[in-house]
């Protein structure tokens, strides 16, 4: 009887001594938790510590072995690793937040009463930027003009781009502001005119000269924009981002943000191909810190489709005497190629025509020589000869796409295109078997931030509504909202 008693206490003994004996910060409990390891399994219950997953089991396992500060039941909802976007413009989305509101405007009566809105509720602004508008979407499908902009705004520049970021409607007051002598040329962009009349249509080059006003931006704003981009992304599962662009006064401010931890998004932040931009990178080099990744250079290569910017092999199907736009001169590319094989960084180029694509492989092939691991990508890829297949594979370029430009643009996409070539465009499932391998994002705040409807458009290649089910996969989450926990930390 004694040895019994003796025996039960040193077992209670033994066990106490593990029970709650780890600390964590977290425990997360009731929950279904997909691991996308190895064998896809669904867990129970997570542990937390330092913002990184220490564990995964079992429920009681978990709760039975970590004393966490905090504990959080699921109630059986499903967790999903935090997403990451491949492509997009995080310190634009937040910007934009500052800007007149263009998304969904219907015609050009509709643009101007919405910036006439915004300056009468905002007498203080210097300048009057906006986004957004699409004339594609609207029922007469032409550019606007400036004529009533200068009416209502003779000395207050307004500059209001185009979704797309490739086009822009400027006054001529901002025009004047700006230095810009709409008599000359400007290599890679153009400015539209009517009977001799400039339009305020200002096409890629020709909109990037009003760039500066975004990247000289005072640094509260910044800050701002860059905050309010987390929280949205956040909100919609996303917990790394691939910035698309970005100068180097920005990059030192997410540096200087994340140091302060308010900003705690992974960035992957491209550098933009600027000369002051690369030589202050060549002196620094690459970035690794836990949260920032700085070994990309951003290029442009064309333009976009829905302004006729992208560069295609054959004239556009309706618009016969147009072929779009290469931004840059072949010596530019080779030699920001060799800039980025001097100085170890990938080389991400916007491409979006298939005679841009040809282009831009063309010089890929030319430095990289043969097969690597440097992982260059082709940005957007939207419209891709088979020809030009076997050199993606050849020099190992990885395609980086966004799925639901293939959504929304197919409304207006065969007509650019024409039959023949719309097979030849968003044509993602041979891009993958090309090399195994397909980087996903949204271009937002050019789509919607919403990572689940990339897949959605990727697998189904449909907006419609996603669709209700109780299966373990991404649909419930983005239907039940506020959002299931999603894992704002890596394992």
């Amino acid at each position: 009887m004694i040895k019994s008693s003796l025996l039960l206490s040193a077992c209670t003994l033994l066990l106490s001594c593990h029970y709650n004996d780890r600390d964590a910060d977290l425990v997360v409990h009731n929950a279904n938790i997909v691991s996308l390891d190895a064998d896809n399994k669904v867990y129970e219950a997570m542990a937390i510590k330092d913002g990184r997953i220490i564990e995964l089991g079992p429920e009681q396992q978990i709760r039975n072995r970590y004393n966490a500060k905090e504990t959080f039941n699921a109630a059986g909802q499903w967790i999903y690793p935090g997403f990451i976007d491949g492509h997009c413009h995080f310190l634009g989305h937040g910007l934009n937040k500052q800007k007149v509101d263009l998304l969904g405007c219907t015609s050009a009566d509709d643009l101007i009463a919405r910036v006439s809105a915004f300056a009468k509720a905002h007498p203080e602004k210097e300048w009057i930027v906006g986004r957004g508008w699409d004339q594609n979407d609207w029922a007469v499908k032409e550019y606007p003009d400036n004529s009533q902009l200068n009416k209502l705004f003779p000395e207050q520049p307004v500059v209001l781009q185009r979704i797309d970021g490739h086009a822009a409607l400027v006054n001529d007051a901002a025009i004047r502001k700006a230095g810009l002598d709409i008599s000359k040329q400007i290599e890679g962009g153009q400015m539209l005119m009517r009977d001799g009349v400039f339009t305020g249509i200002l096409l890629d080059n020709a909109a990037a000269v009003f760039q500066t006003i975004f990247d000289d931006a005072p640094e509260a704003s910044k800050r701002e924009a860059l905050l309010d981009a987390q929280r949205d992304c956040f909100a919609a599962g996303l917990t790394g981002v691939h910035e698309a662009g970005l100068d180097t006064g920005t990059i030192a401010l997410i540096e200087k943000m994340q140091a302060e931890g308010v900003l705690k998004m992974r960035i992957n932040a491209m550098v933009a191909d600027q000369k002051e931009n690369l030589l202050h990178f060549a002196k620094r080099g690459v970035i690794k810190t836990d949260r920032l990744r700085v070994a990309t250079v951003k290029v442009y290569g064309d333009g976009a489709l829905g302004s006729r910017g992208a560069l295609l092999l054959e004239p556009y199907s309706d618009d016969s005497m147009h072929y779009g736009l290469m931004l840059h001169d072949r010596a530019h590319f080779v030699e920001v190629a060799q800039w980025c094989l001097a100085n170890n960084y990938q080389m991400a180029t916007h491409c979006i025509g298939d005679s841009a694509v040809r282009f831009i492989l063309d010089v890929y092939g030319e430095l990289l020589g043969s097969t690597n691991d440097k992982r260059w990508r082709i940005e957007h890829a939207q419209v891709v000869d088979p020809a030009d297949d076997a050199l993606f594979s050849k020099f190992n370029i990885l395609p980086s796409v966004q799925p639901t430009h293939a959504t929304s643009d197919g409304p207006w996409a065969g007509d650019r295109l024409g039959p023949r070539r719309i097979n030849n465009a968003y044509a993602y499932q041979r891009l993958l078997k090309l090399n195994g391998l397909l980087a996903l994002g949204t271009d937002f705040p050019v789509e919607a931030i919403d990572p689940l409807a990339t897949f959605y458009a990727a697998l189904e290649r449909t907006p419609k509504a996603l669709p209700s089910t109780d299966a373990p996969n991404i649909y419930p989450i983005c239907l039940n909202k506020p959002w299931a926990v999603w894992m704002h930390c890596a394992v």
